[in-house]
């Protein structure tokens, strides 16, 4: 009957441990692998954990359930040959919209309109380049946006179209350093505005955000979106007949300007649509309606297009959490590797140690207390490179972030897991070796030169 002797299991930690450190440099070589696997899991899932967040970031701040329309551009179609169709004369996107869309869809909790222009910003003596963006109330709620300061305009100076504006956070460190932006003005577009809030910082991917059609606005102005269209400029005013004396004054023109490219007049009134629907399983069919209303009203013209951030958000994120179960695989590749190092270094170190295997085995050894020896040996190697692992793949991760610029996040359950699998990859690779050398003939082993 097996019992269990806390004196015989610490005698046999102590040799283990002895040789161990006899052989610092075998040892060490030996580590390595557990080393490495454990430091590429660490900082691994630490740059997949970095790209998830940044993605659940992107995520709130287009906000939930969003339906993003923008104009579109598309190119003439050929007719003939050499000549181009004409296309017929489509309103692009405009208020008008809106209300057909709140009347005719259903499923729609928010609308939101957006206008924007680029423009010189003066306030407080500076001027800078930036943008004019005309919202609605209902804006704010559908983009999550926070407030550092102040308020949203109120309704009644939407309703008497107050030139007020909503400030980002960037744009009032550029503009009012140090000092309450509240009730100060800026001037854009030969329009004076009175701050009414700031919004606070928000950090995510720009480039991304952009793709998908949303700002940070954090150097944007927002203003109401009437008092824009009142005080500033109003693209609805542009009547068709006007378009098409456009287009045939320029066909009247001479052949030599035909080969320099032309810029065509941006006809639509609005800049951006974002619909908030109410469930989101509706999603899909809501933009089929949409796409199908849409280019009625359009005078069947497919100057629009229809996306939805929040599913391109998640097919990013479906991508990237693949794209971390493949990291995280080829890291534990190198733990494998490592286990077979130790494997390797083992059945070379009971080769070489025959004769001290014999020696204990004629003093009293029994085989147990040489398997357990040799088990030990491995489990001190493993450990101590998965202690050294950890370490490492904290400063690879630290490092990735502060050169590259790539947000990494090191859970607990990652270094868990990758301190736990090192242990148990010694304990597997280590017993055959162990168990190789708790088998040999001790008066072989002591013959043995």
């Amino acid at each position: 009957m097996n019992q269990f002797h806390p004196q015989v299991w610490l005698y046999n930690l102590i040799v283990a441990f002895e040789a161990v450190k006899s052989n610092k440099v075998r040892s060490t070589l030996t580590a390595l692998g557990i080393i490495f696997g454990v430091a590429a899991v660490i900082s691994m899932l630490a740059v997949g954990n970095g790209a998830e967040k940044e993605v659940m970031d992107m995520m709130k701040l287009v906000g939930s359930n969003n339906i993003v329309i923008q104009p579109f551009e598309g190119e003439e179609q050929e007719a003939d040959g050499n000549s181009k169709q004409k296309q017929k004369y489509s309103p692009g996107l405009s208020l008008e919209d809106i209300e057909n869309i709140q009347k005719t869809i259903p499923n729609i909790q928010n609308i939101c309109p957006e206008i924007k222009y680029d423009l010189a910003i003066v306030a407080n003596g500076k001027r800078i380049k930036s943008s004019v963006i005309g919202v609605n109330r209902a804006f704010f709620e559908v983009f999550n946006l926070e407030f550092s300061e102040g308020d949203v305009f109120s309704a009644e100076q939407v309703h008497s179209n107050k030139a007020v504006c909503v400030i980002g956070s960037n744009l009032k460190q550029r503009l009012f350093p140090g000092i309450d932006p509240i009730n100060k003005q800026l001037k854009c577009g030969g329009v004076w505005y009175t701050i009414v809030g700031v919004l606070t910082g928000k950090s995510a991917a720009g480039k991304e955000l952009e793709a998908l059609g949303v700002s940070r606005y954090g150097n944007e102005v927002l203003v109401p979106i009437h008092t824009l269209l009142l005080r500033y400029k109003n693209k609805h005013l542009v009547t068709e007949q006007m378009i098409n004396a456009s287009h045939n004054e320029f066909d009247n023109e001479g052949n030599d300007d035909k080969n320099e490219p032309q810029e065509k007049e941006d006809h639509h009134q609005l800049s951006k649509i974002t619909i908030q629907v109410a469930d989101a399983e509706k999603i899909s069919p809501t933009v089929q309606w949409l796409e199908r209303k849409l280019f009625l009203l359009h005078n069947q013209r497919k100057d629009f297009e229809i996306k939805v951030p929040e599913l391109l958000l998640k097919q990013q994120q479906n991508t990237k959490k693949i794209f971390n179960l493949v990291l995280g695989a080829i890291a534990g590749i190198s733990l494998l590797i490592g286990g077979i190092g130790i494997m390797n270094i083992m059945l070379a170190s009971v080769l070489e140690r025959i004769r001290e295997i014999g020696v204990r085995m004629a003093i009293g050894a029994k085989k147990k207390d040489i398997r357990m020896q040799f088990m030990f040996e491995a489990l001190i190697i493993s450990i101590g490179g998965g202690l050294l692992g950890v370490a490492l793949g904290f400063l690879i991760a630290y490092s990735i972030e502060s050169i590259f610029d790539i947000q990494t996040i090191i859970s607990p359950s990652s270094v868990f897991f990758s301190f736990t699998v090192s242990a148990l990859v010694g304990v597997g690779f280590g017993y055959f070796p162990a168990k190789n050398a708790s088998d040999k003939d001790p008066v072989t082993s002591l013959r043995y030169e």
